[in-house]
């Protein structure tokens, strides 16, 4: 299962995990992964006899994205296929 957010990224599910893929991110974004976030966070997920060696699962990267700042215009906004938006939440 695969969700869509902006810029063509992905969230992925794959049996329960929830992951993001480095090589599916904007080149830009690519470069402050692999310069600024935590190598040992980044895993590796056999699928369909392939191996991902470029996963980040989704609440490493929500955490790191939300530590980077200020967000430049390229910076993906989260959003699921129901169309809900993750960066902005409000509360009644």
């Amino acid at each position: 299962m695969h969700t869509e957010f902006a810029k063509g990224m992905t969230i992925e599910n794959f049996r329960g995990i929830e992951f993001v893929r480095i090589s599916s991110m904007p080149k830009e974004d690519q470069e402050k992964i692999w310069t600024s976030f935590e190598h040992g966070k980044i895993i590796k997920i056999i699928k369909d006899n392939s191996l991902m060696n470029d996963c980040i699962l989704y609440p490493d990267f929500a955490e790191w994205q939300g530590k980077q700042s200020p967000p430049s215009k390229s910076s993906p906004q989260m959003t699921r296929s129901t169309g809900a938006s993750f960066s902005k939440l409000a509360f009644e």
